[in-house]
């Protein structure tokens, strides 16, 4: 269902281009363009981040990417908690070990199939990019009360499955805890996309991209403790497969 409410989503921005008119032409010479940059929001279905892409024309249609993505991963079966009793408390995840995140520079190929002839109009085409995907897990932290409830005072601990259960947990920790335990996990990521792109001058990009992206790593991400989630136990993934959706602006210029 999710996946089918962000297609309607792209759908719905996607802007008309009927009711042209030749005021809506663009005027002047053509100019064909050598470079162009663009960044924006990156939305998936397990997460978000930002997104930025430096492309070389080869060809009036075909251009050549380099981009960089910064983005968090979640996973399935995160289900946000609160402390019963304090209601100041702060929302954390029961049984999560580790925030995952994804940096995933790669190169890869934009082919341009309509161009845009109309100020109002849309150019349409796909992409595709592979590169690696550098992830790396940051341990939960939480503030775990004691005694009992209602707690004498709090303690910032990682979290702990066999010691830390829903009564002693009041929250979660402060973002900073848990940098000095930051993991490497390398992998590698390949991503499709179609393109669409509405500016209304000649030399800039706006528009939106959506597409499917997967990472893949030689071991599972322990995301979550092992007896949370499904009763197999195979709860922590090794390939996470994402639908997403990039909204981007940016500009086309030369350098020769």
């Amino acid at each position: 269902m999710r996946h089918i409410l962000l297609l309607l989503f792209v759908l719905a921005l996607v802007p008309r281009t009927c009711a042209q008119s030749e005021a809506d032409l663009y005027d002047g010479p053509v100019v064909v363009y050598s470079n162009q940059h663009f960044g924006g929001l990156h939305l998936h279905t397990n997460g978000w981040g930002g997104t930025f892409t430096y492309g070389k024309y080869r060809g009036a249609k075909q251009v050549l990417l380099f981009s960089i993505d910064a983005v968090s991963m979640k996973h399935d079966k995160e289900i946000k908690s609160f402390n019963p009793v304090y209601e100041d408390s702060r929302s954390y995840v029961y049984g999560k070990l580790n925030n995952f995140y994804l940096f995933r520079p790669g190169i890869g190929k934009k082919k341009i199939i309509t161009t845009k002839l109309r100020k109002s109009g849309v150019q349409f085409g796909y992409s595709y990019t592979v590169g690696a995907s550098l992830g790396i897990t940051k341990p939960v932290y939480l503030e775990i009360g004691y005694p009992s409830i209602p707690y004498d005072y709090l303690q910032v601990e990682r979290y702990n499955p066999n010691v830390h259960y829903f009564d002693d947990i009041y929250g979660r920790a402060p973002g900073f805890h848990g940098l000095d335990n930051l993991k490497l996990h390398p992998g590698a990521f390949a991503k499709f996309a179609l393109n669409f792109e509405y500016a209304n001058t000649k030399d800039r990009l706006k528009g939106l991209e959506a597409g499917v992206t997967l990472d893949a790593f030689p071991n599972r991400i322990p995301i979550m403790a092992d007896e949370v989630g499904d009763q197999t136990g195979a709860v922590n993934k090794w390939l996470f497969q994402t639908f997403y959706l990039t909204l981007f602006i940016g500009k086309k210029y030369n350098t020769r």
